[in-house]
């Protein structure tokens, strides 16, 4: 019954914040857009400015003109959250190294003429206006980069009222799953380690958890749309993701290692009853927190920037928010009983390596989203990746991202062998006992 209570809670609370925010954003008396066209011209106008102040010399006024087309439109707008889920995430981040890139050759990171960094500016104008295309169903999804120059040498053309409706459906109902995914992946691992290990009651803190991560969301929104604006929300997405990353790897670690502790026998005879101590039930439900509330947040800001404009047929994107919940909810019920009927050194062994994948992708869309806010300076590209990705996986061809997933994989891969040879050595032990303790009982017998 918790279980439904929090998912209502969560879907009425997003539901209402997303109103908030934008009879916040009306109030205001920010800009709204009618298509993805206008998204785009209007940061064509802030290219032309960054091309201009290149041209000047003003490094400053182009970085900032490029910031504000990113940032002010790009990413507070849904666009970067539409071509996700309707293009591709290999889109999204090739948008973002163009961005990434042509502001470090701004600021002269990256050797670059300035007639060089004028054509990649002109360039991404023209893959922006080529996806506003394609997200008002001018255009289709296999179309050319070349494209977009018809948006560039004319003024918007009438949008495909049923593409956009089917585009705003997936978009509501994509970018759901895919934020509330990880987040239940988290829950569900932590709720099932506690039934298994019999500590079911500490369930209901993991459930308030939960709930406060949705509220949390809210007033976390709300700061970074009031205070810190766009990018407030990378700078919010990469600090989170840190600290998720902290508190999960103790997690899967304890997991791991409360798991391992004993022979399995005696382990599961007697280990798995024993009481979780103060402080670890509040770092579970401190993870089921942090789960909800970065996912939440993201969530918030990204429904409030669609709704509150016309670029989104706000029925379907409604339409879609629900499918998504209900599917979700489908997701948690089958995997949180059919994990439960797991045995239990499987499913211990599947929580811990769930729990360091999550680590691990984490830590890639951390630095990702601190690089985008321009917390984290450098974009070295690895040749050898030779230009793959799976954002999805937070797998980026970029040094500054691999370098601490190397970190976290080498740390996962000793705490999983170290524990392996402890157990294997326990058990060598406790046969070696057992086989004194036998041939004693024998020689005992013999003597009588």
């Amino acid at each position: 019954m918790r279980k439904h209570i929090v998912c209502a809670v969560l879907l009425a609370f997003l539901l209402a914040m997303t109103s908030i925010l934008s009879v916040d954003a009306e109030a205001k008396g920010k800009k709204k857009y009618a298509n993805f066209q206008e998204v785009a011209l209007d940061m064509e106008t802030y290219f032309q400015k960054a091309i201009k102040a290149v041209e000047a010399g003003e490094a400053k006024k182009a970085y900032n003109a490029m910031n504000t087309a990113y940032f002010g439109h790009y990413e507070v707008q849904g666009f970067e959250k539409y071509v996700m889920v309707n293009i591709s995430a290999q889109r999204v981040s090739k948008i973002e190294a163009m961005f990434r890139d042509i502001k470090h050759s701004i600021l002269g990171n990256v050797k670059k003429d300035n007639k060089e960094i004028i054509q990649n500016i002109k360039t991404l104008s023209m893959c922006v206006c080529r996806d506003a295309l394609v997200l008002d169903g001018v255009l289709d999804n296999n179309s050319p980069d070349e494209a977009g120059l018809q948006l560039l040498k004319g003024s918007t053309v009438q949008v495909d009222e049923k593409a956009v409706n089917i585009k705003s459906f997936f978009a509501s109902f994509g970018l759901l799953v895919r934020e509330g995914l990880e987040a239940i992946l988290v829950c569900m691992a932590i709720i099932t380690y506690l039934i298994k290990s019999g500590n079911k009651h500490l369930c209901k803190g993991v459930y308030l958890g939960m709930l406060a991560g949705v509220i949390g969301s809210g007033l976390l929104a709300v700061l970074i749309d009031l205070a810190l604006q766009g990018v407030g929300q990378e700078l919010m997405e990469g600090w989170t993701m840190f600290l998720a990353v902290a508190v999960l790897f103790y997690v899967s670690h304890w997991m791991l290692h409360q798991s391992e502790e004993n022979a399995w026998n005696e382990y599961i005879h007697n280990a798995v009853q024993k009481s979780i101590d103060k402080r670890n039930s509040y770092v579970l439900i401190g993870s089921a927190f942090l789960a909800v509330i970065r996912e939440g947040a993201e969530l918030i800001l990204f429904y409030k920037a669609t709704l509150a404009g016309g670029t989104t047929n706000k029925l379907y994107a409604v339409l879609g928010f629900v499918a998504g919940a209900v599917l979700l909810a489908v997701i948690y019920f089958v995997m949180r009983y059919t994990t439960v009927k797991l045995p239990l050194r499987p499913f211990f062994l599947f929580t811990s390596i769930l729990l360091f994948l999550m680590c691990f992708t984490f830590m890639g869309k951390g630095v990702q989203e601190l690089t985008e806010a321009g917390f984290i300076s450098g974009a070295s590209k690895l040749p050898f990746m030779h230009g793959f990705s799976i954002p999805d996986l937070g797998i980026y061809d970029r040094a500054e991202t691999m370098l601490p997933q190397m970190m976290i994989v080498i740390a996962s891969l000793w705490l999983l062998l170290s524990n392996h040879f402890r157990r294997g050595a326990r058990i060598k032990q406790q046969r070696a006992a057992t086989v004194t303790n036998g041939q004693s009982k024998a020689d005992e017998n013999k003597v009588e």
